[in-house]
């Protein structure tokens, strides 16, 4: 797999809209300067598989709404059912770097990793093992967390995605 791979094209502005007033002050700081997150669906500590939807998710219409169109998708293209792991959103600050890093947790041999692109700029581009790449708005791309991977944002505006993880459902058996 190319460490970046276009999947679809989706409509994203209804989410994207959905982000400025109150739900801008949902992203909490990372602990890494000029990055920020919103958490939707992840891992609850302790119990890996086992995933908690967070309180700022409920009632997000247009987040479920596009999270379903994913899903209709991913099962036209792959064998029936889909089921998604963590979700999150992630802000980058003008001039905000995300140092490098490679995900070594389990988790990550099992689940897909996507990235959504809500709002970016020219400025904004992301390294992953050998390639770069500035994915533009509703462009959903697999990419490879377990290579090491960091962004930089060098426009003059914060670049917004949803990240979703995702995997074919366990046969029943």
């Amino acid at each position: 797999m190319p460490n970046f791979a276009a999947v679809a094209h989706l409509d994203t502005f209804a989410l994207a809209g959905s982000l400025y007033g109150a739900r801008e002050g949902l992203f909490k700081p990372t602990g890494e300067p000029g990055l920020w997150q919103v958490q939707v669906r992840g891992s609850k500590t302790g119990a890996e598989g086992e995933f908690v939807r967070y309180k700022p998710a409920s009632n997000w219409a247009e987040l479920t709404n596009l999270r379903n169109d994913i899903q209709r998708r991913a099962e036209t293209l792959m064998p029936p059912g889909i089921e998604f792991g963590r979700i999150f959103f992630e802000m980058l600050d003008p001039g905000a770097v995300v140092a490098e890093r490679g995900e070594v947790e389990p988790y990550f041999l099992e689940w897909t990793r996507t990235i959504l692109p809500l709002r970016t700029n020219p400025g904004l581009t992301l390294l992953y093992g050998n390639e770069t790449a500035s994915p533009g708005p509703g462009w959903l791309t697999a990419v490879n967390p377990r290579l090491p991977h960091a962004a930089i944002n060098m426009g003059d505006a914060p670049a917004v995605w949803l990240v979703l993880d995702f995997r074919r459902k366990a046969a029943d058996g």
